[in-house]
């Protein structure tokens, strides 16, 4: 089997790095063979159509494409449908996609249902909103444009699923788990803190890129009352658009007496990613809503302690894994402090069992094989067809 892969935007975009990870797998299996093309934007149209327009005519040598989408790294409003053209138009094999980030305001016909079932919930203003929405929004257009355009969509969680059902149908939809990686550390966990300089301290860490909903003032607010050898690492840059947001969370640190507690590492290497994982000695995932969590998965690879917030999300890993992820229920600072101590006060191992097991459920391997087998299911279904 011939397989091709679309890596869109730019290489340190985690959608990116999901996508080239998935070719790496599959260039381990004998029986693929593996094209891969790599699109990073510009927002000049004419170049962006002929790099696209070169990327799908590259890849329909494969016998199927993969690619990658959520609702911003095609393109700015209008040019993501124009660039979603571009490759569409010139690709002449089947085509699955991954969508990720899927959040998506409620449809007009979802508030019809809810007006019909209780008219007090649903102002007249909000259904208009929805009607233009879903007719005009690219985003919107854009979802339906690529769920039509490919003969199956992974989404990683049911939640997702959920999410998704409100806009599209969802007969070609499959649930395929977020993969977790294989890591392989040549420095030990001591080496890791020494070199950071956090070998006296209690690590708190919140992973991935900054901006508003991931709970980081959740986590700053907290810090006030946890004991004075508990320093907290945000790994991971601001997210673009979200520059006003991380001055406002550094304010409120030097507001509430703790900015000197907090480290900021921005873009992270693989390698000084790694120093921070083995460092941490508590993962914490104050997430008020998510999709697909890059960053929970990354915990796992190392079987980190992980404390997260009470999301659907998360309860679909305890279904596997029972207890292997501990929750608060409470989303204030106060509840995510609490939950806080109860961990430091209790005797916690380094590496979670119950994490590991979950890791090993997830692995890239086992992740991989069912993305293989929808694709050969596609390909006998085209054949037929």
């Amino acid at each position: 089997m011939r397989i091709g892969y679309l890596h869109i935007g730019s290489p340190q975009h985690g959608i990116n790095r999901y996508g080239r990870l998935l070719a790496a797998e599959a260039r381990t299996r004998s029986s693929l063979n593996v094209i891969e093309a790599a699109v990073e934007l510009t927002g000049e149209q004419s170049r962006d159509r002929t790099a696209l327009n070169h990327a799908a005519q590259l890849l329909s040598s494969a016998d199927v494409i993969h690619f990658q989408h959520n609702s911003s790294i095609w393109g700015k409003s209008r040019q993501q449908l124009h660039n979603l053209d571009a490759f569409f138009d010139r690709c002449s094999v089947p085509l699955v996609v991954t969508l990720h980030d899927i959040f998506y305001s409620p449809c007009s016909k979802t508030l019809a249902q809810r007006y019909f079932s209780n008219p007090s919930t649903v102002r007249f203003s909000e259904f208009a909103r929805a009607l233009l929405r879903d007719q005009l929004s690219p985003k919107i257009l854009a979802l339906h444009k690529v769920i039509a355009r490919s003969q199956f969509a992974f989404v990683c969680t049911q939640e997702e699923a959920r999410r998704l059902s409100d806009r599209v149908s969802t007969s070609n939809v499959q649930i395929i788990p977020h993969f977790v990686e294989t890591r392989t550390i040549h420095f030990s966990r001591e080496e890791a803190r020494k070199s950071l300089n956090l070998d006296n301290f209690i690590v708190i860490t919140v992973l991935g890129f900054i901006y508003s909903g991931k709970g980081h003032q959740l986590l700053i607010r907290a810090l006030c009352d946890l004991p004075e050898n508990v320093r907290v690492v945000f790994a991971g840059g601001v997210s673009s658009g979200h520059e006003a947001y991380y001055q406002e969370l550094m304010t409120l640190a030097e507001t509430e007496g703790v900015r000197d507690r907090i480290h900021v590492t921005g873009y992270l290497s693989e390698s000084e990613l790694e120093h921070y994982l083995l460092a941490t000695d508590l993962a914490v995932c104050p997430f008020r809503q998510t999709s697909a969590s890059g960053s929970l998965s990354t915990w796992i690879s190392v079987a980190r302690p992980i404390l997260a917030s009470n999301i659907p999300q998360v309860a679909e890993y305890n279904t596997l894994a029972p207890g292997a992820i501990k929750t608060f229920e409470n989303y204030t600072s106060d509840g995510l402090k609490a939950a806080i101590l109860e961990f430091l006060t209790a005797d916690c191992k380094y590496e979670n069992d119950k994490i590991a097991v979950l890791r090993d459920q997830l692995s890239m391997s086992s992740v991989f094989d069912q993305h293989l087998h929808s694709y050969d299911r596609l390909l006998k279904l085209d054949y037929v067809a």
